[in-house]
């Protein structure tokens, strides 16, 4: 069974996709985090780079955007694509999110704007039609040609999954209220000056439900509020949606806490006994496999195929999960075989057939290493949970602090029924300077999060951001232990 779980209740909202108990993608929205991808903004160009045929535009934040010539619009295959004689300095245009800044590089930008419907994406500048490859071929050569009727030029449209279930008068009523929403978008843009946000992408739930369209699942919900919203807004997913009232966070009732954090690790154990390595450096991510405790009961050759298979989806499973990105090299153990090659590519490949982010797989190398591309949309997992240790100063990375108080809050939130009259938490250092810096000003959001009078106090000796549920009792005992501290 298949379970969508939305853990909405404090700051950081999360949604977990879990298969038969397994972890498969989880998702993080965060306050005041970068331009997520599907974003659309009035933006101003700022440099223009002739020599790389690309551009600086700032959309409202702190890194601006990056747009290449490639990405701007173009009517006719005839216009001039020198991107001086496209933009200027100081123009406002209107872009959108194509991938997520990370913490060195701003956003990438696209004029080639996506408006994302139910059951299909309105293309304004498109001049195509695309469809689902989930779809069968006569399904697709047949949503194909109802694009093309009910488009015109330049305008393109993406068929989902969905499309094929519902009428053509639907899909027209469907492309009319995005063409609708496209002009009344324009229009306001045209009435602005400054640089705005016009359009906000998918929020959490949205991204989870398109990542998991035409699939069954059930869906589970800690916030009355989101819950009823859900049921109100997707009246079809009713009788499967249901409401968690335990009092442990969501997550960790269901054991995703802990995934997550494996998730974090470089080892992953293979069902019978063999382990992949995963190892992101700067410009690739590389996977090495070993056989580990398996030995096998056949010859060799099976041997290392079936360890090989075993590795082959595990490795697109940690993919998705860990969402890696860019190029990345498997160290399989070595096959003789081509036929035992291409079974392994096969397996890849039916694993990556339930991701939603595209992969292409280029073979193996004479030296027998198996390349592939994954596209990146947003940072990894791991770059939006760690940073880089402040004790070792190594390559070795930590929980950073933003990502530990947002354990804090779920933790406190999880003590809101309390009858006691107070909480003491003790926290290290860096966590304390980030609760108190006045961009953040977060001990009152921390406090509103229970009942009782909650205690903050500084542990010292510890330089990793943390923190410590000492005391749950009465004000009065708590105030005593902290005086004799």
């Amino acid at each position: 069974m298949k379970q969508l779980l939305f853990n909405m209740t404090t700051s950081e909202k999360r949604a977990a996709l879990v298969n038969h108990g397994q972890l498969v993608e989880v998702m993080f929205e965060r306050p005041n985090a970068y331009p997520k991808a599907g974003n659309i903004y009035l933006g101003r160009v700022v440099k223009i780079l002739p020599g790389i045929q690309a551009a600086f535009v700032d959309v409202g934040f702190d890194q601006n955007g990056f747009i290449h010539a490639t990405d701007l619009v173009t009517i006719t295959e005839k216009e001039n694509k020198i991107i001086s004689e496209k933009i200027h300095e100081g123009q406002l245009i209107i872009v959108q999110v194509k991938k997520e800044a990370s913490k060195s590089k701003g956003p990438l930008l696209t004029e080639n704007i996506t408006i994302p419907g139910e059951h299909l994406v309105y293309l304004p500048f498109g001049n195509y039609t695309a469809v689902s490859k989930k779809l069968s071929e006569n399904d697709k050569e047949q949503m194909r040609k109802v694009g093309d009727d009910l488009t015109v030029e330049p305008e393109g449209l993406i068929m989902r999954t969905l499309s094929s279930e519902v009428s053509v008068e639907q899909l027209d009523q469907e492309i009319s209220r995005l063409r609708q929403q496209w002009t009344t978008l324009t229009d306001k843009a045209e009435t602005l000056k400054r640089t705005s946000l016009l359009f906000e992408g998918n929020t959490l739930i949205e991204h989870a439900l398109v990542h998991t369209s035409n699939e069954e699942m059930t869906y589970i919900f800690d916030d009355f509020d989101v819950y009823r919203s859900f049921k109100n807004k997707y009246p079809d997913f009713s009788e499967k949606t249901y409401l968690y009232k335990g009092t442990e966070n969501l997550f960790s009732y269901h054991n995703i806490e802990q995934a997550i954090h494996k998730a974090l690790q470089p080892v992953i154990w293979l069902k019978n006994g063999g382990h992949i390595n995963i190892d992101p450096t700067e410009a690739l991510t590389v996977i090495d496999v070993n056989t580990g405790k398996f030995t096998g009961k056949q010859d060799r050759e099976q041997s290392i195929l079936e360890t090989n298979l075993h590795a082959a989806e595990e490795a697109a499973r940690q993919l998705r999960l860990r969402n890696i990105s860019g190029m990345i090299v498997i160290d399989f153990i070595r096959m003789n075989s081509k036929d035992h090659q291409n079974k392994v590519i096969r397996r890849l490949e039916n694993t990556f057939n339930q991701d939603p982010i595209r992969t292409r797989i280029h073979g193996f190398t004479a030296l027998g290493l198996l390349e592939l591309t994954r596209q990146k949309v947003k940072d990894s997992l791991s770059a939006q949970m760690t940073e880089p240790c402040t004790v070792c100063k190594s390559n070795h990375r930590q929980l950073s602090v933003e990502t530990i108080y947002y354990a804090l809050e779920r933790t406190l939130f999880e003590h809101r029924h309390t009858e006691e009259e107070g909480i003491w938490v003790e926290v290290s250092k860096p966590l304390r300077d980030y609760i108190k810096a006045p961009e953040n000003e977060l001990e009152n959001n921390l406090s509103s999060l229970i009942s009782a009078k909650l205690y903050i106090t500084e542990k010292s000796g510890i330089e990793h951001p943390s923190f410590h549920v000492r005391q749950i009792g009465s004000c009065d005992m708590i105030e005593a232990r902290i005086e004799k501290e």
